[in-house]
């Protein structure tokens, strides 16, 4: 799908991180923002960004685990703009610590990345259909949804989902106007190592913002991820691996299951 001036494109977890890049990315191609986040105050310093960059661009405060917040989030899209052509489920959390420990844990991180972007899909991807204009899902996994990471066990869960989710949903969506991407990056400049501040329960103030990746060689800008997903868009990519990489390592790991040996300890650059 050709992205175009005065398209719309809603992004989750889109006041930082991979998905602010997406939102600037798309602001610069001119398509009408709406960025959806959890954090207000970093959702209203975003939007003003985006603005003053010269995007068409709005910010809805949004939970994505909430069924009820996605719908509203894609009634009010749709109530505004009559149209919705690209939806990025991007909103993610991860939690460091042993596979056997915290069950609370497991549920938050499952909660925000698998079924926040179930919710997103549900609630936007028949509205889209039903428009009849072109459209493209984008949905964020990671590089942990092809490999075994160790020590975030419950965020390769996640990612292992939605990387299997987005596959039934491409051979789902063929005969439809709506296409469909899987997003797999491997480091990015971010500051999900600190997600924990939006956790239920957590004072956001008592937890300072990190930037994730900064000293390892592969470390890719969310700007530079975007504009890697917008070129994918335009393509019709279905697979969008930014550090290739880890695609030769997926393959090595196809091959141990052929071989019935053990899964081979992912490595990042």
């Amino acid at each position: 799908m050709q992205i175009e001036k005065g398209m719309v494109a809603v992004v989750t977890g889109g006041a930082s991180g991979i998905g602010l890049g997406m939102a600037r990315e798309f602001g610069r191609r001119g398509v009408h923002v709406v960025v959806a986040d959890i954090e207000q105050g970093a959702l209203d310093d975003a939007v003003t960004a985006l603005i003053a960059d010269g995007a068409s661009a709005f910010g809805i405060a949004c939970d994505v685990t909430s069924p009820e917040s996605v719908q509203a989030l894609a009634a009010g899209v749709f109530e505004e703009h009559g149209r919705c052509n690209i939806v990025c489920n991007n909103a993610g959390v991860v939690v460091f610590g042993p596979a056997f420990g915290d069950l609370e844990s497991w549920k938050w991180v499952i909660d925000v990345d698998m079924w926040g972007v179930v919710h997103g899909c549900h609630a936007f991807v028949p509205r889209m259909i039903d428009s009849g204009e072109p459209g493209h899902i984008v949905n964020t996994a990671s590089t942990a949804g092809i490999l075994g990471f160790p020590t975030i066990a419950s965020y390769v869960a996640a990612k292992h989902a939605v990387v299997g989710m987005s596959q039934s949903m491409y051979h789902e969506l063929i005969p439809t106007s709506v296409s469909i991407s899987v997003l797999c990056p491997g480091v990015v400049t971010t500051h999900i190592n600190t997600s924990h501040r939006n956790r239920p329960g957590t004072d956001p103030s008592s937890v300072d913002k990190e930037t994730f990746g900064t000293q390892l060689p592969e470390a890719m800008t969310p700007d530079q991820v975007a504009a890697v997903v917008a070129e994918a868009i335009s393509d019709d990519r279905f697979w969008i691996l930014p550090h290739p990489h880890y695609g030769d390592q997926a393959l090595a790991l196809a091959q141990t299951r052929i071989d019935e040996t053990p899964p081979a300890l992912p490595g990042m650059l």
